[in-house]
């Protein structure tokens, strides 16, 4: 009589077993991978949105310290120190400009589209008549891209009246006849921070340590040159001297 014979293999069930337990572990790998490289990618971003808002902050710290009264006149021949503020943008005079290796700049920070980004413009060319027409009219200089990749910038503005403190949402200096004690700016949804919010009160020398705490009067102003008042623009000092003008050299 002869032995049945018995041959080596898988049943079905075992099969089944097998595959799905091989997909599991594809699916965890998978799942793993992908997670690795999203991270990967949103460290990346992180790392690089927090190295472009710490050099925003630098130049946006520098240049508000260093605001300065500069006059302006309108067209009542009043004279005030030139800066003005609003919730999502200001524009002042700095000693800190950026253009033509630093001196004195016009310059003006704002939020805009959506989403927002912080647009900073600046020019090397003013003059207090032309300062005094427009409190938020086109800088007319060079625009950057300062700071995007966060949802919402909010400024404000400290007014001290020599006894108290109070937080502004706008800063007409028309009206305050002076430069707030300082600004606030609070920027929201920004990565590479823990909190998402990044924050800075930036005190404006000019008025904290200024006798004249930001105040201007009719000396301050430069000689009203030629040309200014029919709305151009000259230097810091007062614009550039017309043609023919006699000058030290010519003399």
């Amino acid at each position: 009589m002869s032995r049945a014979r018995t041959r080596a293999g898988f049943t079905l069930l075992e099969v089944m077993l097998a595959m799905t337990a091989l997909a599991l572990v594809a699916t965890i790998c998978y799942g793993a991978f992908h997670l690795g490289i999203r991270a990967v990618e949103r460290g990346e971003i992180a790392v690089v949105t927090a190295q472009r808002l710490r050099a925003a902050s630098d130049v946006l710290i520098r240049q508000v310290k260093s605001a300065v009264p500069y006059p302006a006149r309108n067209a009542d021949d009043e004279v005030y120190p030139y800066f003005f503020g609003s919730p999502t943008g200001m524009t002042f005079v700095t000693a800190a400009g950026l253009v033509g290796g630093g001196g004195l700049a016009r310059v003006s920070y704002r939020a805009e589209g959506a989403p927002p980004r912080l647009v900073l413009e600046e020019s090397p060319f003013f003059s207090p008549d032309a300062l005094g027409r427009d409190s938020f009219d086109p800088v007319g200089g060079r625009a950057a891209t300062l700071l995007d990749a966060f949802t919402s910038v909010k400024f404000e503005y400290l007014l001290f009246d020599g006894a108290d403190y109070e937080w502004r949402s706008s800063w007409d200096a028309r009206e305050e006849e002076l430069l707030p004690v300082a600004v606030r700016v609070t920027i929201e949804g920004v990565p590479g921070i823990e909190s998402g919010t990044w924050g800075q009160e930036i005190p404006i020398m000019a008025t904290t340590y200024s006798e004249t705490s930001g105040e201007v009067d009719d000396e301050d102003l430069p000689e009203r040159t030629q040309g200014l008042d029919d709305g151009g623009e000259g230097g810091p000092g007062g614009g550039p001297p017309e043609p023919g003008d006699a000058t030290e050299d010519d003399e």
